[in-house]
């Protein structure tokens, strides 16, 4: 602590900004009260730590509810028109967002994308009852991006700190309707802390093609949402299938089979010992009769 107490305001900035950007999920307040205490200064974190809350809620897809609204809906580069302006593309609002308070105001309405909006609308009803199928609490959103390219955008979160452990599931898709290529990229990072600290940070990206074209807009959603769906199947059932292999034979090949005695241990002869040991010695400590004179 003496020596992060002669660091400049600068220095100390940016060592906190990257404890901020690292994270888990559903854990960014329990770091900024911690890297508050560090930094020991409200005013200068407050301020210099802004571009770093922006960049985490953005990459992380942090999602909110709009006044008014029960649904959630994303906070994402993908539908960043300004600085803290953000668009809701299924409600055609746009929003004001506080980074640091994770909330929403000045919802104001927000005209779609002509020429991309119909195929937009046919791939965001598909992807919504895709999710609403494969993710418990999943989150999505489909935008109009540049070059007439469509981009989907899922978050399901899962945070169960009183068993200790928290994750995120993100996923990523721009397609491009022209040559039906769709590029996804996936994150899966999950927390677990009880009694030790270790971190699942999975990162995978795809390519996929169709042949259908988007002059009918519901056929090709549904040919999009299908790569999808497949893709992200086959990524899960390779995680599960890593994690078996890592419990079954990468973890055994860390230690001995065996001791170098190349003989296997008798636990329960060990216990027997143990336990007529502790007999003995319970013998040896009662006292004899005393007698009476």
């Amino acid at each position: 602590m003496e020596e992060l107490r002669d660091l400049s305001t600068e220095e100390k900035l940016k060592i906190v900004t990257n404890f901020l950007l690292s994270s888990p999920p559903g854990e960014a307040d329990e770091v900024f009260n911690d890297v508050r205490v560090l930094m020991a200064d409200d005013p200068a974190l407050q301020t210099g730590i802004l571009d770093a809350l922006r960049e985490y809620n953005t990459e992380q897809y942090i999602t909110v509810k709009l006044p008014g609204q029960e649904n959630q809906v994303l906070v994402s580069k993908f539908g960043q028109i300004e600085n803290d302006l953000y668009l809701d593309p299924k409600s055609h609002q746009a929003f004001r967002f506080d980074h640091m308070n994770r909330r929403a105001t000045e919802v104001e309405p927000r005209p779609p994308v002509e020429e991309t909006e119909p195929l937009r609308t046919a791939v965001e009803a598909a992807i919504t009852n895709y999710v609403e199928d494969h993710f418990k609490d999943g989150v999505s959103s489909v935008y109009s991006t540049e070059n007439g390219t469509i981009t989907i955008a899922i978050v399901d979160n899962k945070y169960n700190s009183s068993n200790f452990w928290n994750g995120r599931w993100r996923s990523t898709w721009v397609v491009n309707p022209e040559s039906g290529k769709l590029k996804g990229n996936i994150k899966v990072n999950v927390h677990y802390y009880e009694d030790g600290n270790v971190q699942l940070d999975s990162n995978k990206d795809i390519e996929v093609e169709t042949s259908t074209t988007a002059e009918n807009p519901a056929a090709a959603a549904a040919a999009y949402v299908r790569l999808i769906g497949k893709a992200e199947n086959e990524y899960q059932t390779a995680v599960n299938e890593s994690y078996i292999e890592l419990s079954e034979n990468t973890f055994k090949s860390l230690r001995r089979s065996l001791p170098l005695t190349r003989q296997k241990l008798d636990w329960d002869k060990i216990l027997n010992y143990k336990i007529g040991q502790e007999l003995s010695f319970t013998k040896i400590a009662e006292p004899g009769p005393t007698s009476n004179k």
